[in-house]
């Protein structure tokens, strides 16, 4: 067995990345590292009953050599005596659809082709070629484009269905082990291409450091993301702990409790705003995280609108995110429609408002009370005739609060009064035969129906729970 074949097997074991008996499906792309991974996973087929899947994705992009990587893929495999798989992927397409650079396309398609293989044919993991080489150039990669703690813990050798064998293997030792096995690969001209950043990076910014600032620097990159990702595991248990505690999902609603939220450690704080955003579907960044910790923190409630609909307000104690007009990139509202209830008002009495859960008790006075109570409207009986409606608040309703200098829209009102968004459903409006808003029950009365001197009659109305 090869020095480099006990390597791997050690590091399997030691990453749990097989049990025994498993259909791996192999991303092969011909070239070095891939061919490698593929050799090496056949060296320990036999002991650990592998059965593997060759899987090349043609990108489009390089015509020119794909036929003979497509040839030698389908070799090596039939070699083995093992399936393979070839898929063309409409690389370019999808970058122009989705606004996305190519490398990124190509690697959102590879994936998902390597994963459709994988259930055609049962396997239940997925191994790449990734090496120690790859893990710091994608730190350096990471750090240059901007990314938090986890991002910089890298690649790790198990994520879900995913299995980096050659995570803890420099490139160099790969190329002696496809010498000494005389190993035929190919060689992909777009590594050499400077208009990728990656390529920069490995080509240009990894060789600077190593000479200018330490000739270690990749084993000192590989030793970083190895300490940042057992600490990114501590916290990840924290975050998960703290989750269980301040989260809440109802309905397509999902609710963060702001005392728990906030009496986490700002590092805790972050993950569970993060982990929000990324169930409800979208993307966290750092400019995002930080803005949901302003609207936490902010003296008055706030909203948010964020991308495919999300909204996130706060209501009471908690931070709320919803999609309230579906997954869309329409602004729409932020809460849902409001309360829908309509009550006739014919005379004094009480009148239920089942759909709020309060009660409107309309008296007429003959005398002037001496003190008011709070939380009731004194109305002029002969400026209010009967009948009214009793109703809630419509897009365009406008008043004329009383002391104020003229008409205004209700929205701004409740805005003065620092009413919620979403409490100012819940706040019944009066309405006259005429159309006019005589009041807004437990609040404020229009002008045009103040008590002044001339007053014979007073209307009074408390607003009460059921």
């Amino acid at each position: 067995m090869h020095p480099l074949e006990r390597k791997v097997e050690k590091i399997v074991a030691a990453e749990k990345l097989l049990a025994g008996g498993e259909t791996v499906v192999v991303g092969i792309s011909a070239g070095p590292d891939s061919m490698a991974l593929w050799h090496l996973l056949l060296a320990l087929a036999g002991k650990l009953r592998l059965t593997l899947i060759a899987a090349y994705a043609d990108h489009g992009l390089r015509p020119a050599e794909t036929a003979a990587e497509v040839q030698l893929v389908r070799d090596t495999a039939a070699a083995a005596g093992m399936a393979c798989e070839i898929g063309v992927l409409p690389v370019r397409e999808q970058a122009k659809a989705e606004g996305l650079s190519l490398e990124h396309a190509g690697r959102e398609l590879r994936y998902r082709f390597l994963r459709q293989v994988a259930a055609r044919h049962g396997a239940s993991l997925v191994a790449v070629g990734h090496t120690a080489d790859d893990q710091a150039e994608e730190l350096l990669l990471r750090l240059v484009r901007g990314t938090g703690r986890k991002g910089l813990s890298g690649m790790t050798p198990l994520a879900g269905d995913l299995i980096r064998p050659l995570l803890g293997v420099p490139k160099a030792e790969l190329l002696d082990y496809l010498r000494d096995r005389g190993i035929t690969h190919c060689t992909d001209s777009s590594n050499t291409d400077r208009r990728y950043l990656r390529n920069r990076v490995r080509l240009e910014l990894l060789p600077w450091l190593e000479t200018h600032c330490n000739p270690g620097i990749r084993q000192t990159m590989r030793q970083t993301a190895a300490v940042l990702q057992d600490e990114e595991s501590l916290l990840a248990e924290l975050a998960a702990a703290a989750w269980e505690q301040v989260a809440e999902t109802s309905g397509p609603k999902l609710r963060l409790a702001l005392a728990g939220l906030l009496a986490q450690p700002v590092a805790i704080q972050r993950r569970l705003l993060e982990q929000a955003v990324v169930r409800c579907g979208s993307a966290p960044s750092f400019r995002l995280i930080e803005q949901l910790r302003r609207l936490v923190t902010a003296p008055e409630p706030g909203r948010l609108h964020l991308g495919q609909g999300l909204r996130v307000w706060r209501q009471g104690g908690t931070l709320c995110f919803a999609h309230p007009q579906g997954r869309t990139r329409q602004r729409g509202d932020l809460l849902p429609p409001p309360v829908a209830f309509r009550v006739a008002v014919s005379s004094p009495g009480r009148y239920d408002l089942p759909a709020i859960g309060k009660m409107l008790v309309v008296e007429q006075l003959e005398t002037m009370p001496n003190r008011p109570e709070s939380g009731t409207l004194l109305l002029d009986a002969a400026a209010v005739p009967f009948p009214w409606v009793v109703r809630g608040m419509r897009p365009g309703d406008r008043f004329h609060p009383l002391g104020a200098p003229g008409r205004r829209k209700l929205s701004d009102f409740f805005t003065d009064q620092k009413i919620p968004a979403a409490a100012r459903r819940q706040v019944p409006l009066v309405e006259a035969a005429d159309g006019r808003i005589i009041a807004v029950a437990g609040m404020r009365i229009d002008e045009s129906v103040k008590v002044t001197p001339a007053t014979m009659s007073v209307v009074r109305l408390s607003l009460l729970a059921i």
